[in-house]
């Protein structure tokens, strides 16, 4: 057992040593055009308030374990976040997440889109299977959801798009 902890530390090592240039160029596209609001939705509509009710039993746990160190205000820091060069692409990466989705004050979410919106991209990029990022999963091998997981947000994602879809015909 510690031998494979061995080899998996020196393999990230190894890695970061190959990657870490490539991830710093990676981020020449800032895309500072997006811009980051909180939609002026009213949040005590019972319809908001039945989608993060089951937002918050249901969804937030998943996203906490998994989305939550970059899109949302309770980041856990890894250990070589002081290292420098990492600390500076953590924190763009940050901004960059929370620029498109902040999941900090549950459904709606803070973005730059509408709540139907964020929902219908939350679907797409869960069926996709495009988050986390590569370059995150290589340091955080349990930051990938399973299938179990992938399944309920997407059940979750597709009843609250319909829901809202409802509303808009009425």
């Amino acid at each position: 057992m510690h031998t494979i902890k061995h080899l998996t530390f020196k393999l990230f090592v190894v890695s970061m040593i190959f990657l870490l240039p490539v991830m710093l160029l990676a981020h020449e596209n800032d895309n500072s055009d997006i811009v980051k609001k909180e939609m002026t939705v009213d949040k005590n509509l019972p319809l908001y308030e039945a989608i993060n009710s089951s937002y918050l039993a249901n969804i937030k746990p998943i996203l906490e374990k998994k989305c939550f160190d970059c899109h949302s205000d309770s980041t856990k820091f890894p250990w070589y976040y002081k290292i420098p060069g990492f600390k500076q692409m953590i924190d763009y990466d940050i901004r960059k997440a929370k620029k498109h989705i902040d999941m900090s004050k549950d459904f709606p979410f803070i973005s730059h889109n509408t709540p139907l919106k964020d929902l219908n991209s939350l679907r797409e990029i869960i069926i996709e299977n495009d988050m986390p990022p590569l370059r995150y999963i290589i340091a955080h091998w349990d930051a990938r959801l399973t299938k179990s997981e992938r399944e309920t947000i997407i059940k979750w994602s597709e009843e609250s798009i319909s829901k809202l879809r409802e509303i808009r015909y009425q």
